[in-house]
């Protein structure tokens, strides 16, 4: 079971410490869905406090938290939410918090944040030398007060080795179902997402892909070679081109490239073709073998085969699934 944690302070927002127990709390049921077993539940999400004291949030919705902060003895995943009020004053108020953040520093639990939720990380020192995201609005004073913090606002949400920032007030979501596809599967996050339907024009756009978690590296040939093969997916491909392109020899290539991201460069075409194929499905009405040459394979036999290996359904109840939850 994983275990998350969401640290609660008073003005936070109150629908970042509630509604990410929900849709996670959700995700239990979805996991027992598409697996077709009566599975135990995936997660169990709990809400701390220091000293687990009441959790007066912004709009004076008084929360009671399941357990002091103290009292924690293992997460697999901590959660910081959304500082609704004065970001100094909360700061301040909250050095106990602070100081348990700044005790998870040689953690390998991830850490994550909603929106400016990321202070609370850049104070304990959490952030230093790593990318991360918060609110548009305070893009100036986290600079300022913490230079050593990649900023990277125009990012939805960031990934830096164990930290997870988003960089919206309900981006809460977001951050859910990318917790959701680390730790479960792509059909669960996308099932949740439908579900909910708090902006089904994104959630139709497929965005919490399996690609997500094979970009966040610091190797930038292949993070070079990545990109070409997302905009060139279609192309016929092979290991030696690609080679010759970015100047390695093909077992070089091959090496860097898993150690990267844990796949070989043609397992991941794979992935970006399957990928592409999920979102025509949902977003086109094309057939499915218009699909199979648009996104690179030339038998649809072949495709569809792959395709229900890899994504657990057929292309058809693939659409049929996503298409009519729209």
């Amino acid at each position: 079971m994983i275990i998350v944690t969401v640290l609660g302070f008073d003005y936070a927002l109150a629908s970042s410490l509630t509604g990410i127990n929900d849709l996670l709390s959700f995700a239990n049921f979805a996991v027992g869905d598409f697996r077709s077993l009566n599975t135990h539940a995936q997660f169990k999400v709990q809400i701390a406090s220091v000293n687990k004291a009441p959790i007066t949030t912004l709009n004076n919705v008084v929360i009671t938290p399941h357990i002091a902060v103290e009292d924690i003895n293992h997460s697999d995943v901590f959660l910081v939410p959304c500082i609704a009020g004065d970001i100094n004053k909360t700061l301040h108020k909250n050095q106990p918090l602070v100081e348990f953040l700044r005790s998870l520093k040689t953690s390998q639990s991830i850490i994550g944040c909603n929106s400016t939720g990321s202070f609370f990380l850049a104070e304990a020192g959490l952030l230093d030398n790593k990318m991360a995201t918060t609110h548009w609005s305070s893009e100036k004073l986290f600079g300022d007060k913490y230079p050593h913090v990649n900023l990277k606002t125009d990012q939805h949400i960031t990934h830096d080795h164990n930290i997870l920032c988003d960089g919206g007030g309900v981006a809460w979501f977001d951050l859910g179902l990318y917790i959701i596809e680390l730790f479960s599967n792509h059909e669960t996050a996308m099932h949740v997402a439908k579900t909910f339907v708090i902006d089904t024009g994104r959630s139709a756009q497929l965005s919490y892909s399996p690609l997500i978690s094979r970009k966040y590296h610091h190797d930038k040939t292949v993070r070079k070679v990545q990109e070409w093969l997302d905009i060139n997916f279609a192309s016929d491909i092979t290991i030696a081109e690609i080679s010759l392109w970015i100047g390695l020899s093909n077992r070089t290539l091959i090496r860097r490239f898993n150690e990267a991201t844990g796949i070989t460069p043609l397992a991941y075409l794979q992935e970006v073709r399957l990928d592409a194929a999920c979102k025509l499905l949902v977003q086109t009405t094309k057939t499915v073998d218009e699909i199979t040459h648009k996104v690179g394979y030339n038998d649809i036999s072949s495709f569809t085969k792959l395709f229900k290996r890899k994504i657990k359904l057929t292309p058809s109840s693939y659409r049929a699934m996503y298409q009519s939850r729209n």
